[in-house]
């Protein structure tokens, strides 16, 4: 139980200075990652060449997820001085003034759209800074955007949480059983996003919600149904193809005013009436550059660069980042607004870097302490003991759940926890390809309190210090999420 309670503490020590001391992850991951350190050099006896290691692999997740928010930034500041933004602004409101109905048709389907195609920290960094130019507040446009990237999650990059992520482990029927997790968890995804819109807003009534639960259902299932129905093939396309089929069934429904109230519903303050500049194809082309990039570099032959750290320790880099796309689509639509927009990326990216560095070194450092001269295992391998438990189908979403808010990952969480999983269901004779579904489905809910996610959100839309109030609020939506995927559990090996 010590061992159990030290494994633990570099996650109680950080949740305790976010959540209860309300200190920013700036402040609280360099002290989680010097306990981390403390408590693998003292109690675990780690060799110092692979501390050094496990430290250098976490510097280089920082300096490939900040290559993400730099491009991503420097791509938005291109768009506004192109007058895209505006023009994207002028072109929804003409779908839908609706504030909530313009959340669902990005924050949930155009997210799950980009995590079905690239992943990764991508979505958010896309979708939070333009939810922003269109005039949601900055905090609620991180809140949201972390929301709605989660029942994609699961076969998000065209299917790497499942395909890499329980690489060496029987797969048969795991996409079939996550896309039925899915279907029923994920329905509620644009409810509880258009609550939380609701929520944060200061005209705060019920009915505001209660009149638009026909139409977030509608729009859950118009993905959810498709992504289920794909899922029984492969692992693939269910969120990408699922997605885009979701978006085009929403906006002729919207068109048609299907389901949504006569009464309109906006911010106390909105931004001003835009103009366009730019036609709708013109306006969404960037973007839709920028995704048939990202999808085309998914199958390039040599999109991973592995780099060998120590014999046992290696870290494959992205040869296509996202964010070098990100640049390079907006240096071909406005290399004269190049410049200035470079300088405004570039600046206030330290903090996000070094705060993205001791989240990703603690978390390798836990990965990896299993190489001392203690003889103990990792902290990891240590914390998914308590999985050989007849709750198992229970509680598999919920540790899916903390390696994703660990590691930012729904891959990595797999691959932390998968062989775990798996394992402890043939000891438990349960069905390891139903605990591995709930393990990514839980992974995928974990995703809107991922610690590392919402760093490289909030730098996108240049926002700091609001770490507390966006793990205060999504916690509620995920933990509803990780509830219902529990039950859905219990009852499938029932």
């Amino acid at each position: 139980m010590s061992m159990l309670l030290l494994s633990l503490l570099p996650i109680i020590s950080i949740l305790v200075l976010v959540v209860f001391f309300r200190k920013s992850l700036f402040f609280s991951a360099p002290l989680t990652f010097a306990l981390t350190l403390s408590l693998a050099l003292i109690v675990w006896k780690m060799s110092v060449n692979y501390l050094v290691g496990a430290s250098a692999k976490g510097l280089f997740i920082a300096l490939e997820i900040i290559i993400i928010v730099f491009g991503a930034i420097f791509f938005l500041e291109v768009m506004k001085k192109k007058g895209i933004i505006a023009s994207i602004e002028h072109h929804l409101s003409l779908v839908s003034p609706d504030k909530r109905v313009q959340a669902v048709l990005l924050a949930w389907l155009f997210v799950s759209f980009l995590e079905g195609a690239a992943g990764f920290g991508t979505p958010a960094a896309i979708v939070a800074p333009l939810l922003v130019g269109i005039g949601f507040p900055a905090v609620l446009a991180v809140i949201i955007c972390l929301i709605g990237d989660s029942t994609a999650v699961a076969f998000g990059a065209v299917g790497t949480p499942i395909k890499l992520g329980f690489s060496g482990l029987e797969t048969a029927g795991v996409s079939f059983y996550a896309g039925l997790i899915g279907l029923v968890a994920g329905t509620f995804i644009p409810l509880m996003i258009i609550a939380v819109i609701v929520y944060m807003s200061k005209n705060r009534k019920w009915q505001h919600v209660k009149e638009m639960i026909p139409f977030s259902i509608l729009a859950g299932l118009c993905f959810t149904i498709p992504y289920f129905l794909l899922s029984m093939i492969d692992a693939e396309f269910p969120s990408l193809a699922g997605s885009l089929i979701g978006l085009a069934l929403m906006v002729f429904f919207v068109k048609k005013k299907f389901l949504l109230p006569k009464q309109e519903w906006g911010f106390e303050r909105e931004s001003k009436k835009t103009i366009a500049r730019h036609s709708v194809f013109r306006a969404f082309l960037p973007y839709l550059a920028v995704v048939l990039l990202l999808i085309a570099a998914k199958f390039l032959p040599w999109k991973t660069i592995s780099y060998r750290i120590l014999p046992e320790l290696s870290h494959s880099f992205n040869a296509v980042n996202p964010g070098i796309l990100f640049i390079l689509v907006a240096l071909f639509f406005g290399m004269k607004h190049s410049k200035h927009s470079f300088r405004k990326a570039f600046f206030k990216l330290e903090k996000p870097f070094l705060t993205l560095f001791c989240i990703a070194a603690f978390v390798q450092l836990m990965s990896n302490t299993n190489f001392n001269f203690s003889g103990l295992g990792s902290m990891v391998g240590i914390l998914s003991q308590f999985a050989q438990t007849n709750a198992l189908p229970f509680i598999a979403p919920f540790i899916g759940a903390l390696g994703a808010f660990i590691a930012g990952s729904a891959t990595v969480s797999n691959l932390l926890f998968g062989k775990v999983q798996a394992d402890a269901a043939t000891l438990m004779g349960l069905p390891a390809n139903k605990i591995l579904a709930l393990q990514v489905a839980g992974a995928s809910g974990g995703n809107m309190i991922a610690l590392n996610n919402i760093v490289a959100a909030q730098a996108t839309v240049k926002l700091q210090g609001q770490e507390e109030k966006i793990l205060r609020i999504n916690m509620i939506p995920c933990l509803i999420y990780l509830v219902i995927a529990g039950i859905i559990g219990l009852l499938l090996v029932m």
